[in-house]
C-alpha cells in the first residue's frame, strides 16, 4: 500500500483533544477513522471512498471517541509489513530488474498454470485439454467422488488467491478461479507422476500409471511442459497441490521426481541413481521454491563449503570481480565438481603451487537456461538483502554471476566447457551462451556464496603475493621462454656435435 508524500495537507488543528476544525482530513490514506468532534451531535470521521472529504455521523448518546491519527499511518506501516512478511509464500512477477529478459523467460509457451497468463495465448489449447483429461484420471485413480475432491481444493482456493497479485487476479471470480486451481492441479501432478516412472514397488496393489494418451502428450512436449512449470509466474500455490496428493491412492515418489529433474541439469551422469532426501521441515511455496531447495543443497547446509568468508588482514583492497585473464596470471584454474555436488558447492581451493575456482557442472540448454534464470528471478523476489540471509538464499544468482565474470569471450565459454563445467553439445551455442552470462551479470544482484568467492580469491592474492610474481612472469613469458630454452639446448646439442668430431679426430 503506498502512503502519499504530500503531508502539509494534514490539518488537525489540535492534537490534545480539545475542539477541532471541520475541515480536518487525512489525504488518500484508504482507511477510516473517527476523530473528536466539536460541540455537535455527531463524529467527523475521515471518509476512505477514494475522496478526501468528511463525513457527519449521527451519534445517540452524545458520546466521542478520540483515536490518533497516527494510528491510520501505523496500520498502513503494518500493511506495509505484512506484504514483506509474505515474500516467501507469494507468487511473485518476474522482477522489473530483470525486464530485458522477461520476453523470452517469463511468459509460457505451451501450458498456464495459475491465474497470470490465464488464457492469453491460442497456444495454450492443446494443454487445457489435457487439464481436462488429468482431471478425469486423477478423480478416478483416487476411487473418491468429484464432489470431494473438486471441494477439498474449493475449500483452500482462497488462501491461494491470497498469495497472488490482487491487480492481477481481479479479473478472475470464483467461478472462474477455484476450478482453475483444481484442473491445473491434476495436471501438474499428472506430470509430476509421469517423470517417476515405474517403480517396480506394488506390493499393495495402489501403483498408478498415467494414462497413455496423457502420457503421450507429455512425452511429445516434455521439455516445453517443464520450461513453462518451471516459469515464476506460472506456479501454483503449494497449499492446492498439497491438498491433491491427500487423494492420490499412493503417495507421489518425489524423491524420485526431484532426482530426476537434478539429473536434467547435467549431461555426464551417474549409473547409480542417487536421488535427495527429502527434509520434512520445508514447506515449499510452490514447485519452482520446492525444485530450487533441493538442486541449491539447503539440506546440506552451506558450512561444509570450502570457500573463505573472513577477509585476509594483509588486504588492503577488494576487486569485486575478476577476469578469467587475471585468474589463468595468479595460478587460478577453473574446474568442474563431481558430478552429484550440490550448485551451492562453489568457491576457491588451495593447492600446493596453484589453486582452483570450482563450479557444479551444468548442461546448458533454452530449458534449463529458463530454469536457472527463473531460480535466479526467485531468489531476488524471496530476499531482498542477500547479506542479512543464509548463503543459500541467492546460491542460483551467485553461480550465475560467477559464470558471467569468467567469460569475457567465446573462447572463454568454450574453455568451460573444456573444463566441463558447460556439459553436452546439444544446448546453447558458445555466442548465445556469453550472451545469456553477460546480460545475466548486469541483471542479478550477486548473492553470498559470490562474494565468499571473491574473498577466497583476494586472500589468495595477497597470501602468496611473492609466488604469483614468479607465476606470472612465467605466466606471460612462457612462449619466450620455451623458445629460449630450445635454443640454448640446440646450441649445447651443436656444441656436442663439434665437440665430438674433434674427439673422434
Amino acid at each position: 500500500m503506498q502512503i502519499p508524500c504530500d503531508y502539509d495537507q494534514l490539518a488537525f488543528a489540535d492534537w490534545k483533544g480539545r475542539p477541532m476544525e471541520t475541515t480536518a482530513w487525512v489525504p488518500g490514506i484508504p482507511l477510516e477513522m473517527t476523530i473528536a468532534a466539536p460541540a455537535s451531535h455527531g463524529d467527523l470521521v475521515v471518509s476512505s471512498s477514494g475522496q478526501q472529504q468528511l463525513k457527519l455521523v449521527e451519534s445517540t448518546d452524545h458520546q466521542y471517541e478520540w483515536s490518533s491519527p497516527i494510528e491510520v499511518f501505523e496500520q498502513a506501516a503494518q500493511a506495509f509489513e505484512d506484504e514483506v512478511g509474505e515474500m516467501e509464500t507469494k507468487i511473485h512477477l518476474f522482477p522489473a530488474s530483470m525486464k530485458d529478459l522477461s520476453a523470452q523467460y517469463a511468459a509460457p509457451k505451451v501450458v498456464s498454470i495459475g491465474p497470470y497468463h490465464h488464457g492469453k495465448s491460442p497456444d495454450f489449447r492443446q494443454m487445457e485439454s489435457a487439464k481436462y483429461a488429468a482431471a478425469c484420471h486423477f478423480i478416478k485413480d483416487s476411487g473418491r467422488s468429484v464432489e470431494e475432491v473438486y471441494g477439498a481444493v474449493f475449500a483452500v482456493a482462497d488462501e491461494a488467491r491470497s498469495h497472488y497479485d490482487k491487480d492481477k487476479v481481479q479479473r478472475f471470480g470464483d467461478d472462474d478461479f477455484k476450478p482453475m486451481m483444481f484442473y491445473d492441479g491434476c495436471f501438474l501432478l499428472q506430470y509430476m507422476m509421469s517423470w517417476c516412472g515405474d517403480s517396480g514397488d506394488d506390493d499393495d496393489g495402489t501403483a498408478v500409471d498415467v494414462d497413455p494418451s496423457l502420457n503421450s502428450v507429455f512425452s511429445s512436449n516434455d521439455r516445453r511442459i517443464f520450461s513453462d512449470i518451471v516459469l515464476l509466474e506460472n506456479q501454483l500455490p503449494w497449499v492446492v497441490v498439497e491438498k491433491l496428493m491427500s487423494f492420490m491412492p499412493r503417495p507421489l515418489d518425489m524423491e524420485t521426481f526431484l532426482g530426476q529433474v537434478k539429473l536434467s541439469l547435467r549431461s555426464r551422469q551417474d549409473l547409480l541413481f542417487d536421488p535427495p532426501k527429502l527434509d520434512s521441515s520445508y514447506t515449499p511455496p510452490h514447485l519452482l521454491g520446492l525444485l530450487r531447495y533441493y538442486i541449491v543443497g539447503s539440506n546440506h547446509i552451506s558450512a561444509t563449503q570450502e570457500s573463505e568468508t573472513d577477509l585476509s588482514h594483509k588486504a588492503k583492497k577488494v576487486s569485486i570481480s575478476v577476469s578469467v585473464i587475471e585468474l589463468a596470471e595468479i595460478g587460478i584454474e577453473l574446474t568442474a565438481t563431481k558430478t552429484k555436488a550440490e550448485l551451492q558447492k562453489m568457491g576457491v581451493k588451495r593447492g600446493i603451487f596453484s589453486g582452483e575456482l570450482y563450479l557444479a557442472p551444468l548442461s546448458l540448454d533454452d530449458a534449463n537456461a529458463g530454469f536457472l534464470i527463473n531460480m535466479a528471478a526467485f531468489e531476488l523476489c524471496m530476499t531482498p538483502d542477500f547479506s542479512e540471509a543464509d548463503d543459500t538464499m541467492s546460491t542460483v544468482c551467485s553461480y550465475l554471476c560467477l559464470l558471467g565474470m569468467v567469460t569475457d569471450s567465446e573462447e572463454d565459454v568454450q574453455q568451460l566447457r573444456k573444463k566441463h563445467i558447460l556439459q553436452g553439445g546439444a544446448g546453447l551455442t558458445n555466442r548465445d551462451a556469453l550472451d545469456l552470462f553477460t546480460s545475466l551479470e548486469k541483471h542479478l544482484r550477486p548473492g553470498n556464496s559470490y562474494f565468499n568467492t571473491i574473498v577466497g580469491i583476494e586472500n589468495y592474492k595477497v597470501d602468496r603475493r611473492m609466488w604469483i610474481i614468479v607465476y606470472k612472469f612465467f605466466y606471460k613469458n612462457l612462449k619466450t621462454i620455451i623458445a629460449v630454452v630450445s635454443a640454448m639446448a640446440g646450441f649445447a646439442g651443436f656444441l656436442g656435435a663439434i665437440k665430438s668430431l674433434k674427439g673422434s679426430r
